[in-house]
């Protein structure tokens, strides 16, 4: 009876001792229902019953809702997910720790709102969302998906998301986004979504649905909204809020004209005074003797300097690779005042806040590479090296909406084109078309559109992937 009592103690104190951290940890909750509408259904351990508020959460439940049914859950790192009508959601890996983190949700039909917390946050390439015909992985915070059996459909509010169809690179079973070839990212946009229809092998971005445009305007809780805006970084001009014009700025212009009357005092005549001119004879001018003039001599003025630009446009690789030193700190990338343009595996990219728009009078215009820095990376040996661009286009045509660019990459010994077509928005954001190899994402940036970057991820076919970035003048 004593060894049980001095056992009993023993784990007690063990249990008292423990640290908060590693409590969480194993436990099996993921979060806690926090509001509910209707009666949704949840499915545990072969058991059913109805989910009320209050009800925590773990691995391996499965949420249903139906007509007219929704719940909302709190997860433990202060996240945020909605589950709409008609929506399944399977909540198959959820917790962090010391042993490891692990993030995996399956959504196999319907609609859901994911706003991420502060643990997925911190490990992106741990989280996964599958659907019946992709898998999406994280950019950022808050973004909106609906499926079926036959199709999905993304759109994000805040951050980004990566979305690739399943293949044999890209499985259910795996864990963490896809990030090949064939993988598609969108960031913040309520116009515009990324869909993926079974049988596809590349996502489409089309016009948003109004079905999810419509989730994207519903209010959060107002603790989570805080959150998020906090959390979230700023992705280039993509939010609502950043695609409206001011029409107050526009109702305030003023044309002002120039005159060129001048009202001499001296002439000016006093009213009721009338003086007579006197008949004089006019005198005779006496002759000026002749000055001679001497040559001109023209001067050629000194060219003027350069302008220097000021860069507004803030990119580079962020991490040390084998022998190649990091060209970037995200600190310096993503700081106060800086919109997020592109969060990639080896590069980011961010450009100072701007409500500049350019629209088609701009036309045609080219650009004049004065900075890249890339690497090739061999995925089966790990081997990396630094690449050179041996020759440079840039063509941004604002009135088609369109850009494309070449880019003639020296790596290892050989020659690799990369030449990329796509579209630009009003805000200067461009990125490449659906049918494209390479992964291509870039801003304009300055008045007349005096700036413009973009950075690239290009799988090849031996193994290898090329990634860079690059930083464009606009030719005089």
């Amino acid at each position: 009876m004593l060894k049980r009592i001095d056992q009993y103690f023993f784990v007690l104190a063990v249990f008292l001792l423990a640290p908060l951290s590693v409590l969480a940890q194993e436990s099996a909750n993921m979060g806690t229902v926090v509001a509910i509408i209707g009666q949704p259904i949840l499915h545990r351990d072969g058991q059913v019953s109805v989910i009320a508020k209050g009800d925590a959460l773990r691995e391996g439940d499965e949420l249903h809702t139906a007509e007219q049914t929704s719940v909302y859950l709190r997860t433990f790192d202060k996240g945020f997910i909605a589950v709409r009508p008609n929506s399944v959601l399977f909540i198959e890996k959820y917790h962090a720790g010391s042993q490891g983190s692990q993030f995996k949700l399956q959504l196999k039909s319907g609609l859901m709102r994911s706003v991420t917390g502060q643990e997925v946050q911190k490990d992106k390439d741990k989280y996964r969302l599958n659907t019946p015909v992709a898998a999406i992985g994280l950019r950022g915070t808050d973004f909106v998906v609906f499926t079926d059996d036959h199709a999905t459909q993304v759109a994000v509010q805040k951050g980004g998301v990566v979305i690739e169809p399943f293949s044999k690179v890209c499985s259910v079973e795996m864990g963490g986004p896809c990030q090949g070839a064939n993988s598609r990212e969108l960031f913040a946009s309520t116009a515009h979504m990324l869909e993926v229809i079974r049988g596809q092998t590349v996502p489409v971005q089309k016009d948003s649905s109004p079905m999810l445009q419509k989730e994207l305007l519903n209010e959060l809780p107002k603790d989570v909204s805080k959150e998020a805006a906090k959390d979230a970084p700023k992705v280039a001009g993509l939010g609502a809020e950043q695609t409206q014009i001011n029409t107050a700025d526009l109702s305030n212009a003023r044309v002002v004209a120039n005159s060129n009357s001048v009202i001499d005092g001296s002439l000016a005549t006093k009213p009721g005074v009338v003086k007579p001119v006197e008949n004089l004879p006019s005198p005779t001018p006496a002759p000026l003797p002749e000055v001679p003039v001497p040559p001109v001599v023209v001067i050629p003025a000194e060219p003027l300097p350069p302008a220097v630009i000021e860069p507004t446009i803030h990119w580079g690789r962020w991490q040390t690779l084998a022998s190649l030193p990091a060209t970037a700190n995200f600190s310096d990338i993503y700081k106060e005042g800086q919109e997020v343009v592109s969060a990639g595996i080896y590069y980011v990219m961010s450009r100072d806040k701007s409500d500049v728009r350019y629209g088609p009078e701009l036309g045609a215009v080219n650009f004049q590479m004065a900075k890249h820095d890339g690497i090739i990376v061999n995925t089966l040996s790990n081997a990396i090296s630094a690449t050179t661009a041996k020759e440079s286009s840039l063509q941004i045509n604002f009135a088609a909406q369109s850009f494309n660019t070449h880019l003639l990459l020296s790596a290892a010994g050989r020659d690799i084109p990369l030449n990329v077509k796509g579209a630009i928005e009003s805000n200067g954001l461009f990125i490449n078309g659906a049918v494209s190899e390479a992964q291509l994402r870039g801003i304009v940036s300055g008045k007349d559109a005096a700036e413009a970057a973009y950075v690239y991820y290009l799988p090849t076919s031996n193994n290898e992937v090329l990634s860079g970035g690059t930083y464009w003048l606009r030719r005089k």
